[in-house]
């Protein structure tokens, strides 16, 4: 297959994290693996709401355009090549390097260009994943001052305000178990996010939707089994969420060589620079039936991250907020839709006035 794109429109934000299957397997998954006696109660019967929400990010917002396209996709991965910087060091504070790196060379790229929009450039999935438990954090003194629904009617009243705070806080854990799910995607901790830089071109979506939907049907068991067996993993043990997204990370990238070595490519892709033009011809490789054989313990083991991650997220979220019992809240409403919320860790910059 050939592409053929203007260089300066060539975008990281351009790729989904997990594919559809992948987000909603993670998120299904992680509704059982919670610990948290009051929020496992409530998710036992929401693994299906959950996985819709964690798909959020890429099948809806990506599809408003404008603000929801500039500054949320961006914000789906870490490329720490750009900066030359490994994993380990980059700093937590996320203003720091947005100060320290406007301006230098892109050192993926190393053609003289500079990084002009860190979040933009650089990705910021810890941080986004960071800004929603700070929301549901920021419901406890709403929660302490809301009384719990006392009766059937209550229940099922959607205006109660305990009832929206249970709404709220759950819609944002969804939101945010898929940034959690793309930090434990390889390709999404890398700058060679398609494989472009080593004749992988179109490993993205191979991947992570082609090799993900060789599974059979019991795709949710089989993470569900492996994310059991996951006993204290490293990337749990650090203090912070944003130190446990690192850790992932780490982990995470140090799979992309692994899974480069097990591509069957044939022939290997090509880009061609034409006129200030790019023309991409995505590498030939055997059908994803053939890799799966050989990569699906892999894959199970990355969504198996992305699922414990995502529950001890939501725990850590929940006992921030009071661990509110959101059980007493019964209502059918469903999240079709949920507005797109701006990040909040850096400067948007101010429209500039049209002439």
């Amino acid at each position: 297959m050939k592409t053929i794109l203007l260089t300066a429109m060539l975008l990281s934000s351009t790729a989904f994290g997990w594919g559809g299957r992948g987000h909603d397997v993670i998120c299904r998954t992680a509704s059982y693996l919670v610990k948290e006696k009051g929020l496992k109660e409530y998710l036992r019967n929401k693994p299906q709401m959950m996985g819709h929400l964690c798909n959020m990010p890429d099948f809806y917002w990506k599809s408003l355009g404008g603000d929801a396209n500039k500054y949320g996709s961006p914000a789906h991965f870490i490329d720490p090549e750009i900066t030359g910087m490994a994993v380990k060091s980059i700093p937590l504070d996320y203003k720091k390097i947005v100060d320290e790196y406007t301006g230098k060379p892109n050192k993926f790229k190393n053609d003289g260009s500079t990084i002009k929009f860190v979040p933009n450039e650089f990705g910021s999935a810890w941080w986004r994943a960071e800004q929603f438990v700070r929301r549901i954090e920021a419901l406890k003194p709403q929660f302490d001052a809301a009384k719990a629904p006392a009766n059937r009617k209550e229940e099922q009243d959607n205006e109660l305000p305990y009832n929206k705070l249970v709404y709220q806080m759950v819609t944002d854990m969804g939101l945010m178990g898929h940034f959690t799910g793309d930090t434990s995607q390889p390709f999404h901790t890398t700058a060679d996010y398609d494989g472009w830089a080593t004749g992988h071109g179109g490993i993205h979506a191979y991947f992570e939707d082609g090799v993900v939907g060789e599974f059979d049907g019991d795709l949710d068991a089989l993470v569900l089994k492996e994310a059991r067996a996951m006993k204290n993993p490293s990337f749990l043990k650090p203090k912070t969420v944003l130190e446990k997204m690192k850790a992932l990370s780490e982990i995470s990238l140090a799979e992309v060589p692994k899974i480069l070595k097990l591509d069957p490519v044939t022939k290997k892709s090509t880009v061609v620079k034409d006129r200030g033009m790019e023309v991409r011809t995505d590498a030939e490789r055997l059908p994803a039936s053939v890799a799966f054989k050989k990569m699906h313990k892999m894959v199970l083991q990355d969504l198996a991250r992305g699922a414990v991650m995502t529950a001890a997220l939501w725990d850590e979220a929940y006992v921030k907020a009071g661990s509110p019992k959101i059980n007493a809240y019964k209502s059918y409403k469903y999240p079709f839709t949920v507005e797109f919320v701006q990040p909040d860790y850096f400067d948007i910059p101010a429209e500039t006035p049209k002439k």
